[in-house]
């Protein structure tokens, strides 16, 4: 009996692993293929955990989670982007002889993209974008004939780019963007007849641009902009009729810029900014008809700004901030009707500002600083409704301040530091507009400090100092709750200093130099952000306010030079974050700590 009981269960385990047998083997070859893939996953979604088993009443894996199959139950489509898969992609990938999409995008797989892929035929599109592949690209992907998109950015892939993969005959797009991939753009680039885009971009590549990349002539997009490149750009670029987008910056490209052929027609953004050329902008830019941004920052460029350029009447960007252009600025700029920002700071511009920008209707930033102009700001200027910013700051402008000033509704940033601007400022300034940044400081201002500079709310920086300004500080300035800093210094200011108001914001105050009266404002103890106080050089009177105690931030304190008295607050003595302390030159009593500078 105990014999037939032992052979009984025998019996039973065998009929379990013969089920177990017969319902694996009813799976088909992909099946089993994506079970394999599968042991390589350390953590997956919920969906992919109740579908990717084997079923009895199941031959195919075409109901599971991320798979579509084609009429004969083959495997056409894995696609698991965004689905927080961890792991690595294992070598039985290459055993999908039917696949055409792979999309693991956005994931968190690691490891080495296996050079089996190769041996799916069938690809036409691989996205492994954002994950944490490492390695090389491998050079077998070259032999997917029909791949069209190759995506493979956001990686830590390393190495060099495969010269096979611009001997697919098919491919239109490669981007290979954000990794550590290192050594030259394969020469023959130019094979890729069919290429579309080519990003490149945020890698280590080294070499020149091969001359090769002319006879991609079907290429929209080229982004080259962040590696290691040299040399100068190739003249074969003037023969991509189709190119829409030209990023090549922060890179170490000598040379001429040679660029803008009849063909660029089609060219809407061109980047050239952060690398070493010789000489000046190319006057053939002006055949670009269809350009919306002109970028060349910091490029060494020299001479003066093609006229050009006013042909452009689709360009709503043009900046060549940070070079060495001289010259004048062409009247004919005034023609590039739909210009949004022109940035030229940082130049060697000289003459003064042509008035025929004023027909610049949709201009919205005029950033002229550091340059050498002169003369005054054209009244047609200060008609420009669309303007938020106007940045001329360092420069040898003078003139008045127009009542124009007053009526533009979108202002908010006016800098105008350090020219030789005269006469009173608009008293309704603000009114009408909110503004944010107000830098005046360094001109021949006069008169009293406008009422409404804050009325719209949002003032973060009030610079008025080295002027000769009279009067009081309105208390609509003082309480004004946005203020970051707050420089008056060197005016003629007077009266008793206002309340202000608790301000979380306020950082830097300095009223140094001016002739204000009576005790320092209590109120400044609830400003407890404030790092600098200087309120140096004036005649203020009584004793420190203990409320300056709360200031836990402050590191420069200066009030030297006044009438103050009483005794000096002991804790200022021993407060370490205090680098700077002035209080010399007053009528203290008892000990008074000496001066200190950081």
């Amino acid at each position: 009996m105990e014999n037939l009981g032992l052979f009984q269960i025998l019996l039973l385990f065998c009929l379990f692993v013969s089920a177990r047998i017969v319902s694996v083997s009813c799976l088909n070859s992909d099946g089993l293929t994506l079970l394999s893939l599968r042991k390589h996953l350390d953590k997956v979604p919920p969906e992919l955990t109740s579908t990717w088993k084997t079923n009895a009443s199941e031959a195919t894996p075409c109901n599971w989670f991320g798979i579509i199959c084609d009429d004969s139950k083959k495997v056409t489509s894995l696609n698991f982007t965004g689905s927080g898969v961890s792991g690595q992609l294992g070598p039985e990938i290459g055993q999908l002889k039917s696949l055409e999409i792979l999309d693991m995008s956005s994931n968190n797989f690691s490891g080495i993209i296996p050079s089996s892929l190769g041996n799916c035929s069938s690809l036409v599109y691989i996205d492994l974008s954002e994950n944490s592949f490492s390695g090389k690209v491998p050079d077998t992907l070259g032999s997917l004939k029909s791949l069209a998109d190759l995506y493979l950015y956001s990686n830590s892939l390393t190495g060099e780019l495969p010269k096979s993969l611009f001997r697919i005959p098919v491919l239109n797009y490669l981007h290979v963007e954000h990794n550590n991939l290192t050594g030259l753009i394969p020469q023959n680039v130019g094979e890729a007849k069919e290429l579309l885009h080519l990003r490149l971009f945020d890698n280590q590549f080294t070499g020149t641009i091969p001359e090769s990349i002319g006879n991609c002539s079907k290429l929209e997009i080229l982004y080259l902009h962040k590696n290691k490149l040299v040399g100068s750009l190739p003249a074969s670029l003037n023969l991509l009729e189709s190119l829409t987008d030209l990023f090549v910056a922060n890179n170490s490209l000598r040379g001429t810029v040679q660029f803008g052929s009849t063909k660029c027609r089609n060219l809407v953004t061109l980047d050239l900014s952060y690398n070493e050329f010789e000489g000046g902008v190319p006057p053939e830019l002006g055949n670009c008809s269809s350009l919306d941004a002109l970028v060349i920052v910091s490029g060494n460029l020299s001479g003066t700004i093609p006229s050009s350029l006013g042909m452009l009447k689709n360009l709503t960007i043009l900046n060549l901030s940070e070079n060495r252009l001289s010259g004048s600025i062409p009247a004919e700029l005034g023609n590039c009707s739909s210009l949004n920002l022109l940035k030229l700071n940082d130049n060697q511009l000289v003459g003064g500002i042509p008035s025929a920008l004023g027909k610049l209707r949709k201009l919205e930033s005029l950033e002229l600083f550091e340059n050498r102009f002169s003369g005054e700001i054209p009244i047609e200027i200060w008609k420009i409704q669309s303007l938020t910013q106007l940045l001329v700051y360092r420069n040898n402008l003078t003139g008045k301040l127009p009542e124009e000033i007053t009526k533009l509704k979108n202002l908010k940033i006016v800098t105008l530091f350090n020219n030789s601007f005269y006469g009173v400022i608009p008293p309704n300034l603000g009114l009408n507009s909110n503004l944010e940044i107000i830098d005046f400081i360094g001109n021949n201002l006069t008169g009293e400090i406008p009422r409404n500079l804050c009325h719209g709310k949002m003032l973060t920086v009030f610079n008025l100092g080295s002027n000769r300004l009279h009067g009081k500080i309105p208390a609509s300035v003082s309480q004004c709750k946005t203020l970051s800093r707050f420089i008056l210094r060197e005016n003629n200011l007077s009266g008793f200093l206002p309340k202000f108001s608790k301000n979380q914001d306020l950082s830097f105050l300095d009223l140094n130099s001016n002739s204000f009266e009576g005790p320092i404002p209590r109120s400044l103890g609830s400003c407890r952000n404030l790092t600098t106080i200087n309120l140096s050089r004036n005649k203020l009177t009584r004793n420190i306010p203990r409320e300056l105690e709360n200031l836990q931030n402050l590191s420069h304190l200066n009030l030297g030079s006044n009438l103050l008295n009483g005794t000096v607050p002991s804790k200022f003595s021993n407060w370490k974050e205090l680098t700077t302390l002035v209080l010399s030159g007053n009528r203290f009593s008892g000990f008074v700590p000496p001066d200190r500078h950081s």
